[in-house]
């Protein structure tokens, strides 16, 4: 069914908003109503405790993000200018190490805590939609959320950018019913953060901005004040006039690092993509869960609870979920028409931006159900796979470099160079195996600290990977040579299975690790190549 009769009307099996319908109080069913609700925070509390316990090494981008971050404040400016990134996030960071110190554990605890901040952002966001119930639903759906366990407990902006895009929601909605200057200011703040933090924040703010003149054209038409907009629209002026000084860098960013890791994109596999890891990822359970809450945004968007059995559809869509939806949309089209025109690529975690506003949207759809037993159901299957989601983040470890270092490690001590192939792979592994290693990177014997992406795919092209082994063994002489590699990266696809096969011809060796990329975010392979008249 697509369409249903005025939700005014009341006569006998009519469509009720389950909005309206409040929950028995006094009745038998309250203690299993409590017992319900004790279940539920539990199960929101697992994953909230558990991105504070992740063990594994940090992969590529935490480990850059860390080696980045150590720098002088003065000197970050020049380093981000190879990475790709705005500073606001590495300066927090930068900040927090010197207080609590650069291991695993404390650089995660950075993001862990930021995320904690989302949880009661949410609740005001939920609150301003449809009341405090779904203030507290849209909080149980996001800490039970496989994407914001990930990016709680990972060193990198995304938790960050969660919280801001919340922000940014409340003060322009809040300046929009009262243009006063505070309101307004914490506008301005809010944009200005988020393009510090990360440039797909540009894609919201877009998205927000065509909003909010489609609401100036509303108001003229219906002969409304202009002036709640036209303040909002300015003071994101306001806030897009402070990145002016980090403009340059970003421009150049533009133009020489971008996404070489990455196709250009569309918004069909845009949404493919971010929904799957909303979900956990591409595995049995957290599929089942991405279809099933693929299915609760389109009842939040459409839904209307007729009774506690039945759900119906009206296509004009549901007045409270436009806005969430909007940004959505607005976000994924703004930036895929980006992508396609200037070529860029695309990782599901950049969906960060508007991952609040699908999350709000989840919550609508377990809202609309009318109390009763099928929402009881509907929300402990939501629960459930949410948990198992979270578990298949929690434990697949982001990266086998901690592997990799055990193995290099365990050989019998002889001196040692190790080359990570390509040099995407060094940053992780040199920070697993910690001083005291030679640790080179492929193709320019460069130090593991970071990568250079710029114009990273021109020069790639003009790698030879015969050549860089005929050096590597002439670097090596009597040393062992350890050589971590993997073989699909963009633009670099067969040069380390070339690197590894002129060694092999040169020298025996053995596969001491084998890859394994259904256990590793970031897998990789290692080879040992002993030296001459060793063992």
């Amino acid at each position: 069914m697509t369409t249903v009769r005025p939700e005014s009307r009341r006569s006998a099996g009519a469509p009720v908003d389950s909005a309206a319908v409040a929950d028995p109080q006094h009745d038998a069913a309250g203690g299993r109503s409590r017992l319900a609700i004790g279940l539920m925070v539990l199960a929101a509390a697992i994953p909230v405790v558990a991105r504070f316990g992740v063990g594994s090494a940090l992969w590529l981008d935490e480990a850059l993000s860390v080696n980045i971050a150590k720098l002088p404040v003065s000197q970050l400016a020049e380093a981000l200018r190879h990475d790709g990134h705005p500073p606001l996030y590495y300066v927090l960071l930068h900040g927090w190490m010197e207080v609590f110190g650069s291991g695993n554990l404390a650089v995660r605890a950075l993001s862990g805590a930021i995320s904690l901040v989302a949880l009661p952002l949410a609740f005001l966001v939920g609150r301003r939609i449809g009341g405090a119930r779904l203030g507290l639903l849209t909080t149980w759906a996001l800490a039970l959320s496989p994407f914001f366990l990930r990016y709680g407990s990972e060193t990198r902006m995304y938790s960050l950018v969660v919280v801001l895009a919340l922000a940014g929601y409340l003060a322009v909605t809040t300046a929009l019913e009262r243009p006063a200057t505070v309101p307004l200011a914490g506008v301005a703040v809010v944009t200005s953060a988020l393009i510090w933090t990360h440039y797909w924040a540009l894609w919201l703010i877009a998205s927000t901005g065509l909003l909010l003149l489609f609401d100036l054209w509303v108001r003229r038409r219906e002969g409304r004040t202009l002036f709640p907009p036209i303040a909002v629209i300015g003071a994101m002026g306001v806030g897009a006039l402070a990145f002016v000084p980090w403009l340059p860098v970003m421009l150049y960013q533009s133009e020489h690092t971008g996404t070489p890791w990455s196709e250009p994109f569309r918004p069909a596999s845009i949404l493919i993509t971010t929904v799957t890891d909303f979900s956990g990822g591409p595995y049995s359970e957290a599929q089942v869960l991405m279809l099933f809450t693929v299915v609760l945004v389109v009842i939040g968007v459409f839904g209307i609870g007729r009774d506690p059995n039945s759900v119906v559809l009206d296509l004009r869509t549901r007045a409270d979920a436009r806005l969430p939806a909007a940004l959505v949309v607005g976000t994924v089209a703004l930036a895929s028409v980006a992508s396609l025109a200037m070529g860029s690529g695309f990782a599901s975690r950049y969906a960060a931006v508007f991952f609040p506003f699908w999350i709000v949207l989840v919550a609508l759809g377990l809202w609309r159900f009318v109390p009763g037993t099928a929402r009881t159901v509907v929300i402990a299957l939501f629960a459930l796979l949410s948990l198992a989601g979270c578990a298949f983040v929690f434990r697949q470890d982001r990266t086998q470099a901690g592997e990799v270092a055990d193995a290099i490690r365990a050989s019998d001590g002889a001196p040692s160079i190790v080359i990570t192939c390509p040099d995407q792979l060094g940053p992780s592994l040199a920070r697993a195996l910690g001083t005291g290693y030679d640790v080179r990177t492929y193709p320019r014997f460069a130090s593991p600290e970071r990568v250079d992406w710029v114009d990273y795919a021109e020069r790639n092209e003009r790698n030879d990977p015969d050549a860089f082994a005929e050096q590597l063994l002439a670097r090596a002489g009597e040393r062992t040579i350890f050589l971590a590699y993997a073989n699909d990266y963009l633009t670099l696809k067969g040069q380390c299975a070339r690197v590894a096969t002129r060694l092999t011809e040169s020298r025996p060796g053995r596969i001491a690790v084998t890859a394994q990329p259904n256990d590793y975010f970031e897998s990789m392979t290692l080879m040992e190549f002993p030296a001459p008249g060793g063992p």
